[in-house]
């Protein structure tokens, strides 16, 4: 992985890993999820298009498993098994409304039939 493709999602983990911090487990899940939402909008809208489809995965993924243990710890569910259980990915995105980061970068084709 090249530094350019890390560096933007290092800086989205960190402020993702800031707003799920077990301090914020007080903080009601809307307000959480909302500024989340944010975060995510405005990294994937900056980054959409360029050869960014790994990296979007890894912050989606990153962003799945940290808001999943906030809701274990707020749920009191003992372990991950539980937690894909009961917060599972329709769960998060269907239910609680978290942000879908596209699953493909938004690049054009450079070819002139396309």
């Amino acid at each position: 992985m090249s530094s350019q493709a890390s560096a933007p999602s290092n800086g989205s983990k960190a402020r993702i890993k800031e707003l799920t911090a077990r301090r914020r487990t007080p903080v009601p899940v809307p307000q959480m999820h909302k500024e989340v939402n944010q975060v995510l909008r405005g990294w994937s809208g900056y980054f959409h298009y360029g050869n960014c489809t790994k990296v979007f995965g890894r912050v989606r993924w990153f962003t799945e498993e940290r808001v999943r243990t906030q809701l274990r710890r707020r749920h009191q569910v003992r372990t991950r098994t539980r937690g894909y259980e009961r917060f599972s990915y329709a769960y998060l995105h269907n239910v609680l409304g978290l942000f879908k980061l596209p699953h493909t970068a938004g690049w054009k084709s450079a070819h002139a039939s396309a």
